[in-house]
């Protein structure tokens, strides 16, 4: 088994702000993974946001823009 890329805490805090009481050890791996793909999806998006306006630096609007 990978070492966990978010903190097993964090994801219990999430899933708890949603509405979740108790939730399995298998159901936080998935949350894990499905968090860690989509912020890889809008960070690679925001990316081309930024480089289209000749930027270095990834801004709020290049992720407001990647999250459309």
């Amino acid at each position: 088994m990978s070492e966990p890329k978010i903190r097993k805490n964090t994801l219990i805090k999430l899933a708890r702000k949603a509405g979740i009481k108790r939730i399995s050890k298998e159901a936080l791996m998935e949350l894990e993974s499905f968090i860690i793909e989509m912020t890889e999806k809008i960070s690679k998006k925001a990316i081309e946001f930024a480089n289209h306006a000749k930027r270095m630096t990834v801004k709020k609007e290049d992720i407001e823009l990647a999250t459309r």
